[in-house]
């Protein structure tokens, strides 16, 4: 027993049987189908970067031919591998043909496109922007110059089947623009800590084919020179939003503003406003309703409203003389009455503000004159 057990402490387990050497075709089967199918979209992508240069060289030249004119400088292409970025020196959008004859340039614009998706594109203005126009309004005539700067500028478009213009947003960041000067003390000066502009086609109401928009706006932290801004509300705003659909717009390629308002409005052109809000000096003002365009291309329309602080506004009216303080007792009399009556918790009062004639009606109360927009 004793024997037996030695001769298993001191013999020598036998050898584990050898592994079979890894398989080469195991290790550069992959490898080669990786860089196989590097290579194809490496081929890919330099296909449809050479049909995005011919999308945009073609889109230009048949532009020069109608009522826009498209133009660059230089053009370059890069972004492999995961997009197409076309950087743009010197971009120039024009439209001599249009009574303002307006123009739009920069220091530079970038592309980008998803190489499998060209129906998408994200945009990146560089540098100073130039928007120059002719005013047409019945007092115009005057050439105008804008010179746009921002720490950012972005949009992103996405073309819709079927529809005339896609889906499009625009944001920018700490604007500031200048009115026909190159410095801030020769010029009309607009700031906007943030700008946003939003828009996508509609889905037609039932039984009517109306080209109808959605669009969403939003301005914040807005400052215009005091001698431009109303002396009721003052210089500075700190937001103006509004969400509304924009119905029967006119299926037209005209590239002029005037014209396409003229076309929209006698269309039968109206905007339903859903929410839009005001905070404007001593103005905090919510509304939705409708608005349309006069024969004089002035704003019309009737909006249910609520106010905040209408004591304030009252006050900011007569103090600027645009009521009396007659007006103003009678006013902030039948107004704390309606607010009574309401019951409002947050201190606010309904009120309709109309728009008839060129005159914005705050209930009874006159508080501003419209100019035609055109």
């Amino acid at each position: 027993m004793t024997d037996h057990f030695n001769d298993l402490m001191t013999s020598t387990p036998s050898e584990a049987p050898a592994r079979k050497p890894a398989s080469r075709a195991r290790i550069f089967v992959p490898a080669i189908a990786l860089a196989v199918l590097a290579a194809i979209y490496s081929v890919y992508w330099y296909v449809m970067a050479g049909k995005t240069r011919e999308f945009l060289e073609t889109f230009a030249t048949e532009h020069h031919a109608g009522n826009v004119a498209v133009n660059w400088s230089g053009l370059s292409l890069s972004g492999y591998p995961y997009r197409i970025e076309a950087s743009f020196t010197a971009p120039a959008i024009s439209a001599p043909n249009a009574p303002e004859d307006w123009s739009w340039s920069a220091r530079g614009l970038d592309a980008d496109f998803l190489p499998y998706s060209l129906n998408h594109v994200v945009l990146k203005v560089d540098g100073e922007q130039l928007l120059q126009y002719r005013d047409t309004t019945k007092n115009g005539g005057r050439r105008h110059a804008v010179r746009i700067t921002a720490e950012g500028t972005w949009a992103s478009y996405v073309n819709v089947k079927d529809a005339p213009f896609g889906r499009l947003a625009i944001d920018v960041n700490n604007l500031v623009a200048l009115k026909d000067g190159k410095a801030p003390s020769t010029g009309q000066r607009f700031a906007a800590g943030r700008l946003q502009f939003h828009t996508r086609p509609a889905e037609p109401a039932k039984g009517l084919a109306d080209v109808s928009y959605d669009v969403a706006v939003q301005g914040n932290d807005m400052a215009l020179d005091n001698a431009d801004a109303p002396r009721v509300l003052g210089p500075r705003i700190d937001i103006i939003s509004a969400q509304a659909r924009i119905r029967n717009l006119p299926r037209t390629a005209n590239a002029s503003p005037g014209d396409f308002g003229r076309a929209w409005a006698t269309g039968g052109g109206v905007v339903t406003i859903s929410d839009m809000q005001i905070k404007w000096g001593p103005l905090d003002l919510w509304a939705q309703g409708e608005l349309s365009l006069d024969a004089e291309a002035r704003p019309q329309g009737r909006l249910e409203a609520s106010i905040a602080d209408y004591e304030g506004l009252l006050k900011a009216l007569v103090k600027n003389k645009v009521i009396s303080q007659k007006d103003q007792r009678i006013a902030t009399v039948g107004l704390g009455i309606v607010a009574e009556l309401q019951g409002d918790q947050a201190g606010r009062v309904r009120v309709p503000v109309t728009i008839t004639e060129g005159k914005i009606f705050l209930g009874p109360v006159l508080v501003a004159k419209l100019e035609p927009l055109f």
